[in-house]
Formats: structure tokens, sequence, C-alpha cells
């Protein structure tokens, strides 16, 4: 959680022609048709974050909510337990919004129980946030309560001055700093400086290419659709994230004979993980995105052997906590699904060795 806030104060499976039809989808939604957008919550995120977005976090709040049986969470206890239980659970390491529950439901009116999903996006231009809240709350009491907590309207923003920041604490001040609020779209969307706002607003209005347009993202998010929280991460990102690493000569080692065995890793130009939360199981999906149908399925015979046996670079076999039941390539994507014990495992921080999810060395 501290990583993600930190970002953004400091800037930070189908064929083609379904996917064709994800994008197109994308293209043609407009404010005054957001109350029936069609597509999973996870394209809709995605299509908010600009173009340029090389890392992006995905939450789910209203199918978190209904799995945990919070229905919309709008007591003191419900917002309690959505905040401990979804955590524990590993379902909000993704959220910047997560952590502040109760804070945010005090000083803004509004917080995670009242959202319907989160998306976070880091570029090079900035970090942005865009939350769509559901349809109970007032766009007229958030602005209300912006005025009251400290923020000042600046064009299209409203950007929280000295006092306001002591009110609302560091992490808030971090996160919420600049915002802006689009009421036609039921959307709050935060932007680590103001100069990176214009960006993601044009992008919110589909005057400027979203993350969704695509290629590699839109056959992640078909393949990644009805996740409650998701990661994906271009292909600098994912491979340093998932890297072996050298630091233990015996590790790289051990790393290097796996690989030599299954056969050559390729690096993905976009990979993605999303997690699906069951009683008391979850499910994970590891999906990467190739250049070409033959290379994603060659790279799902590789992954796939590497996904079993010691688990290089941490501790005990893969299999005590990530059992494989799925592995399919559609298009020019490769999927690994897991039955994963979450009291054994939590991987939605999107740091650590995977050699079944890497890169080439």
């Amino acid at each position: 959680m501290d990583d993600v806030l930190r970002s953004l104060g400091v800037r930070a499976v189908l064929a083609p022609v379904v996917v064709i039809a994800v994008a197109l989808a994308a293209g043609g939604w407009v404010a005054d048709r957001v109350a029936a957008d069609p597509r999973p919550p996870l394209a809709s995120a995605l299509d908010a974050l600009p173009t340029g977005t090389v890392v992006a976090g995905f939450t789910d709040w209203s199918a978190i909510r209904a799995g945990l049986g919070l229905g919309d969470a709008s007591t003191a206890r419900a917002r309690a337990a959505l905040s401990d239980d979804a955590s524990l659970r590993d379902l909000t390491t993704r959220s910047v919004l997560g952590a502040s529950i109760d804070e945010m439901h005090s000083l803004y009116g509004w917080s995670a129980a009242d959202v319907e999903w989160e998306s976070y996006g880091q570029a090079a231009g900035g970090a942005a946030l865009v939350a769509r809240l559901t349809g109970s709350v007032s766009f007229d009491d958030v602005q209300k309560r912006l005025r009251s907590i400290g923020y000042a309207r600046s064009g299209e923003t409203w950007v929280l001055g000295d006092e306001g920041r002591r009110t609302v604490g560091q992490g808030l001040a971090a996160a919420l700093g600049t915002l802006a609020v689009l009421p036609d779209e039921q959307l709050v969307v935060a932007v680590s400086e103001e100069a990176y706002a214009p960006t993601v607003l044009a992008t919110v209005r589909h005057e400027r290419a979203s993350l969704l347009s695509r290629r590699p993202v839109a056959e992640l998010a078909t393949a990644l659709a009805g996740s409650d929280t998701a990661l994906l991460q271009a292909r600098q990102e994912g491979c340093r994230s998932t890297a072996v690493g050298d630091s233990d000569p015996d590790v790289a080692a051990q790393a290097a004979a796996a690989v030599a065995r299954a056969g050559r890793l390729a690096a993905p130009v976009f990979s993605g993980r999303g997690l699906v939360d069951g009683s008391p199981r979850q499910d994970i999906r590891f999906v990467a995105a190739f250049d070409s149908p033959a290379e994603a399925a060659e790279q799902l015979r590789v992954r796939r052997a590497l996904a079993f046996g010691p688990f290089i670079g941490q501790s005990g076999r893969i299999e005590d906590s990530l059992d494989l039941v799925g592995a399919t390539s559609s298009g020019g994507t490769a999927t690994l699904r897991f039955d994963l014990d979450p009291d054994r495992g939590a991987y939605m921080a999107g740091e650590g060795p995977l050699l079944f999810a890497s890169c080439p060395r």
C-alpha cells in the first residue's frame, strides 16, 4: 500500500476479432451511457487510463463487497469488515483507497465502501487514480466536502491546500491532493500532479486513446475478466518484478537449468495477473501477451513446464501454494490458472521471483 501511495505522490482468452470488438466498444462509450456500460468492470477501468500507462492496478469493490456478504457496506461495522477481511485475502493490495476507508468516509463522505471499481495507472507523465462511485453517492455533497476540507477549485480540478493537507494527513494528501469530479460519468479522478490532469480527463472522455486501445492490453482484459483485483505491467516492469535475480549464484544456476530444460523464455509485450476470491480458496490467473499466436502457444508450453517443482527464488515447492488447474493460449496470450490457498501465498503485490511468469535473463 505504501508503495502505491508513493507512486501516486511522486508521479511515479478470445480470438482477435473479439478483442477488436472490445476495443471498438471502448471507443464508442460516451458519458450518457455510463450507467449502461455492458463491459466487464476491468475493461471499463482500463479504458479510463491513458495509453502510456505502464503499470495498472484494478480493484472491483462491488464484487468484493458482494463476495464478503457486505452489501453496500453502509455501517461502520461493515466498513471495518471490508477493510480487514479484504486485506487479509489479498484483495486490496492493488488499491489506493482500501487502507483509508473510515478516514475517507468521515472526511470525504465516500470511500471504497461506495466505489464500484477503482483503477490506478503509472506512466512517464504521471500517475492517476480513477474511481467509479455507486449511484447512492451525491456528487453535490462530494464537492461540498472538498470545499470544507480545504480544496480550492482550479479549472476542472480541485487542489488541496496546506491546511487541508494537515487535516487529511500525509497518506490521503499524497493520493488525493489533486482531484477532478465528473458527475455525469460517476467518476472521481486523482492525479499525482495537476499538469497530468488534462491527459487523464481527455482519456476518460474518449478524446484520447486509452490503455485499453492497445491490442495486448485488450487481450489481457479479456483473459482477466471477472477478476476481483488485477495487475497489468508493460514489458520492462513485468520482467523486473518477476525476475529471479543474480544475488544468489546457486538460485541463478537453478533458474538457468530449469529454463534450459523447459525451453526459451520470451519477454511478454504486456503481462498481468488477476485474483478471483472464493470460499475458502481462490483462483489466480497469470496472463502474458506476446507478438503472435505462435509465440503465445510456444510460451504456454514453456511456462507450463516451469509451473511445477521447486519454487526457485522462494521456499518450498510451487504446489505448496499454487496448484495449476488450467493452461490455455488464445490469440497472442498465454494463460496459466492456479488454485490458490490464500493462507499460504499472496501474489498481488507484483513483486517477487516467479520463473513461470518471468522473462529471459
